[in-house]
């Protein structure tokens, strides 16, 4: 089953079927698991 990873330097979202240790886009070792945030969860962060 694929997953969806964002890189955390160049902000790059992609997909695979393997956790990434490099993000293919610029080569970074940034990558993190692309999850979803809930609506307070954002409005938290702006406050």
């Amino acid at each position: 089953m694929k997953s969806k990873y964002r890189c955390g330097a160049c902000n790059w979202r992609f997909t695979r079927s393997f956790a990434p240790k490099l993000c293919p886009y610029c080569g970074k070792d940034k990558v993190a698991e692309d999850t979803m945030q809930a609506a307070d969860d954002l409005l938290r962060d702006v406050d």
